[in-house]
């Protein structure tokens, strides 16, 4: 009877080693630590806003009873009320066609100017404005548009009104490390 009192206390023993290393490895891994922050970081994104000072309805220009011969000068101001630069560009889309839209010769020519600088000349229908110059935040830009009615415009050009549409689109300067 004595071999289950040794495996007993075998045990026993173990049961003690095992428990003493426990503890002695919990003991060996404390270390210290520390901390810091940064706080109060922030990041705001900018306001791009243009506008113009003809954005009522046929505002730049309303005319009426034109013949062949005819022009106007009609100038825009385009501003800018964001708190960023930025350039623009200019497209004119119809809301319908007529012959003064659709004959690039006979129909509706403009001019486009910036000052000095000639932008566009030719078919109304076919003005595109490449971007501007930068307009810083509060800045303007004007922009002078001379539209003609060609002397060479014949009787089919009676009566027609052509309605047109000129978008300004605006985009901010490219972004810069800081």
């Amino acid at each position: 009877m004595r071999k289950p009192v040794v495996l007993l206390a075998g045990m026993a023993l173990s049961a003690l080693v095992l428990i003493g290393l426990t503890v002695t490895a919990d003991k060996s891994s404390a270390s210290f630590t520390a901390t810091t922050t940064n706080p109060g970081n922030q990041f705001g994104s900018a306001t791009l806003t243009a506008s113009n000072d003809k954005s009522a309805a046929a505002s730049l220009v309303s005319l009426s009873n034109m013949v062949p011969g005819d022009s106007a000068t009609r100038t825009v101001v385009i501003s800018n009320s964001g708190n960023v630069g930025f350039t623009y560009t200019g497209a004119i889309a119809a809301t319908a066609s007529t012959a003064l839209w659709t004959d690039t010769t006979n129909g509706l020519q403009v001019t486009v100017t910036r000052g000095a600088t000639t932008l566009y000349t030719g078919a109304l229908k076919n003005m595109a404005l490449a971007a501007s110059g930068t307009v810083a935040a509060g800045g303007t830009d004007t922009l002078t548009f001379d539209f003609l009615l060609p002397t060479s415009a014949d009787n089919t050009f009676q009566t027609l009104t052509q309605d047109f549409t000129i978008t300004y689109t605006g985009t901010q300067l490219a972004g810069t490390a800081r």
